[in-house]
């Protein structure tokens, strides 16, 4: 089966990361790939430098949104989501990169079981800014059950790593409700899923996401500014499941 994969990559203020990034999406091993950057309004040099890029690669679909919510993805995602035409598809951060073979091994594992892998995540490898390796985060689980017990701990998902079918979001269950959550929306989301007893299988082994830690990424200021927003998640599903 020769699955279409979709990359969409949001970018923000990513100028020192985004060619990488880009380049790391365009140079996959596995051929019927689409990749869509959408700029969310970057005050920096990074929408020109992605112009520049796709001079070299013609395919590359360039799209900008509006910066709406404050650490959430929700308007550059949401506009990728519009036009892509995958059968599955990933985020990936303007300031990470994948290794090569890194779909490949994807598709690998979704092929003859699309019909029941609706979504998966991997480990990540943590690196620094000079590219130093910090060591592999993931997450397992063997059942609905045990993600959901999970997920009142912590969050139980490597985000940057989660493929999702285009069945779920044609079915309108993909929605990160940024206006509500900002960029805690994935955690909401998982809630979601978990909710509707979908299962995100987790993939034991790395398969090649390397995530950048810096002072500036989203994910540190979210929690700097609204770590109350997580809890906020947590107590509505648990009144929500107490009740039923």
């Amino acid at each position: 089966m020769n699955l279409k994969f979709t990359i969409i990559i949001p970018c923000y203020n990513a100028e020192k990361w985004i060619e990488e990034s880009l380049k790391s999406a365009l140079h996959q091993t596995y051929e019927n790939v689409e990749v869509i950057v959408v700029d969310n309004e970057s005050t920096d040099n990074s929408y020109q430098t992605l112009k520049d890029i796709q001079m070299q690669y013609p395919t590359l679909k360039i799209l900008t949104a509006p910066n709406l919510y404050k650490y959430a993805w929700d308007e550059p995602v949401g506009a990728a989501l519009e036009i892509f035409t995958g059968d599955y598809f990933t985020v990936l951060g303007a300031d990470d990169y994948i290794s090569k073979d890194y779909v490949e091994s994807i598709v690998q594992i979704l092929s003859g079981n699309t019909h029941r892998i609706k979504l998966l995540q991997s480990p990540i490898m943590g690196i620094d800014s000079e590219k130093r390796h910090k060591g592999l985060l993931g997450h397992s689980y063997k059942n609905i059950s045990e993600f959901k017990e999970r997920l009142f701990k912590d969050c139980p998902v490597t985000t940057p790593s989660v493929v999702y079918s285009r069945e779920l979001y044609d079915e309108g269950l993909i929605q990160w409700k940024g206006e509500k959550y900002l960029g805690a929306g994935d955690y909401n989301l998982y809630f979601e899923f978990a909710d509707k007893n979908l299962f995100i299988y987790p993939v034991p082994m790395w398969l090649g996401y390397h995530y950048r830690w810096h002072q500036e990424q989203s994910t540190w200021g979210m929690q700097r500014e609204f770590s109350e927003v997580d809890v906020k998640i947590r107590e509505q599903w648990k009144q929500k499941w107490s009740n039923e």
